[in-house]
């Protein structure tokens, strides 16, 4: 099942799920490379959609102008075959012979040379349309080779793009955990720390003196330490990860807001310059 575009409530959602306490910093960062692989699958819609438009707009251009000189093709051999007419009309009058009617010899000489005259100027024109025929054929071919060339250029860029965040997300949450697991070691014995030590400052027998055992002497640390550790690390350990992680996980989320934002912009963008609609493209993509 092909993954689903990014939209703006799956922002919202995540926004909710960040100021949710019962989501875990390892939920937020799973959810947040989720989030990124599927506006890849919006930014890779735009290039398809950009193509194809391009591509629909270059093929409708160019059969407009087929189209145009066809009809001049078929207007030239309409004047070709009118013209052959002529030439046969001109040696049937000839057929039996030069007339001996100076007015009438006149008139057949000035057909022919009319005739002549003509000829050259279909043939001009003939030789005009062959030429700007193959001109648009080239155009239309150089055209194609630059589209196709700006697509695939397009592809690996937006594959390094996403290949870039997902690196950079993975490092981030990789840092924040090794941060977190430090800052929670800390706080785990120094919690029980800190009461053996109070307990002792007040005057409390938090020391026992029937053992030689430098650890065992502070009962008091390691009752407190094992009772954090059953009933509060786990707490703990959440509460600073997730201390360390919303300012970046926020961040993210403001930076994939932004990229969602100006991908819809050169979206409409391309359906006003190529007078195209995304929701029949996606259409006619899956119908196919």
């Amino acid at each position: 099942m092909p993954i689903p575009s990014l939209s703006e409530q799956d922002l919202e959602a995540y926004q909710n799920d960040l100021s949710n306490p019962e989501k875990s910093t390892g939920e937020l960062f799973v959810t947040l490379n989720g989030l990124y692989h599927r506006f890849a699958n919006n930014e890779q819609l735009l290039a398809d959609f950009g193509y194809v438009s391009a591509l629909n707009s270059l093929e409708s251009s160019y059969s407009s102008k087929k189209e145009f000189f066809n009809k001049e093709i078929a207007e030239l051999k309409k004047q070709f075959k009118q013209l052959d007419n002529r030439i046969v009309a001109a040696d049937q009058k000839l057929r039996h012979g030069i007339p001996e009617d100076l007015m009438v010899m006149e008139k057949i000489i000035a057909e022919q040379e009319s005739i002549v005259e003509d000829q050259e100027k279909l043939n001009h024109a003939e030789s005009h349309i062959v030429e700007e025929v193959r001109k648009i054929d080239i155009e239309h071919g150089k055209a194609l080779q630059k589209l196709e060339q700006q697509q695939n250029n397009s592809a690996t860029p937006l594959k390094s793009k996403f290949s870039a965040f997902n690196e950079q997300i993975r490092n981030a949450e990789k840092g924040i955990t090794l941060k977190a697991k430090g800052l929670s070691l800390l706080a785990i014995i120094g919690i029980p720390l800190i009461i053996d030590l109070f307990f002792g400052m007040m005057g409390f027998p938090t020391f026992s003196r029937g053992t030689n055992n430098m650890i065992f002497n502070h009962y008091l640390f390691l009752i407190s330490l094992i009772l954090i550790e059953l009933f509060l690390a786990d707490k703990i350990r959440n509460r600073i990860s997730r201390m360390l992680s919303i300012t970046y996980l926020k961040d993210s989320l403001n930076t994939l807001d932004n990229l969602l934002t100006e991908n819809k912009k050169q979206l409409a963008k391309v359906e006003s310059e190529y007078h195209s609609s995304l929701s029949e493209f996606i259409k006619k993509s899956s119908n196919a």
